[in-house]
């Protein structure tokens, strides 16, 4: 079977045992604690030696979060789960490239927004934006109040110039840290932080002043 037909024939299976066995152990007294990425890290090296149930467990643990930034990124829910298939593909061909640099989560990201980028170059010019406020089950008079309130917030987001934007969503919805965010888009930390700076400013004083309504 070729390295395309493995890929397109993962399915959902459980391999946590399995990626196990590749963690190193220890003596119960002197265990290290295991972290999410050195869980991911396991999961990349057995995506390395061809193991679609590792890919699949990668796309369980990360894939809603990727697939939410992509389509923050193209606005279009469809065209982001195409652009996730196209990430998970290009893990499974790269996965032995992985230097770990940054965290797994950091390099899907990465590779989540250069396809990102490269298909939005094919769609009309359009300033798409996630939904970073999520819902929450309130009473009517409330529920309006706070729909009110997230429309002026979604304003004054779009409102941001897009590379300001993007910092804001990568540090607080993904809650990456500014080391990570500056891996993803490739710049230095210095710019992250100017460019938080900047965001929060515009924001503090659009809100804060009622320019937004």
């Amino acid at each position: 079977m070729d390295e395309q037909n493995d890929f397109n024939e993962f399915k959902p299976q459980e391999t946590m045992t399995e990626l196990a066995r590749t963690i190193p152990h220890y003596p119960a007294n002197t265990a290290p604690l295991i972290s999410a990425d050195d869980v991911d890290q396991a999961l990349v090296r057995a995506v390395a030696q061809g193991d679609p149930r590792a890919l699949e467990e990668l796309y369980q643990r990360h894939g809603r979060l990727i697939l939410t930034y992509i389509i923050g990124q193209v606005g279009s829910e469809a065209l982001a789960e195409e652009i996730l298939q196209d990430v998970m593909l290009a893990v499974w061909q790269r996965a032995a490239s992985f230097r770990a640099e940054s965290t797994v989560y950091t390099w899907l990201l990465a590779i989540a927004r250069r396809r990102a980028i490269s298909a939005r170059q094919k769609i009309p010019d359009e300033s798409p934006l996630s939904d970073l406020i999520a819902a929450d089950n309130t009473g009517p008079l409330e529920a309006l109040e706070q729909q009110t309130e997230q429309a002026r917030v979604r304003e004054a987001l779009r409102r941001l110039p897009a590379d300001q934007r993007e910092v804001l969503e990568l540090i607080f919805y993904h809650d990456l840290s500014g080391p990570e965010a500056a891996a993803v888009l490739g710049v230095a930390l210095g710019t992250v932080k100017s460019r938080l700076h900047r965001a929060r400013t515009l924001l503090g004083r659009w809100l804060r002043l009622g320019e937004i309504r």
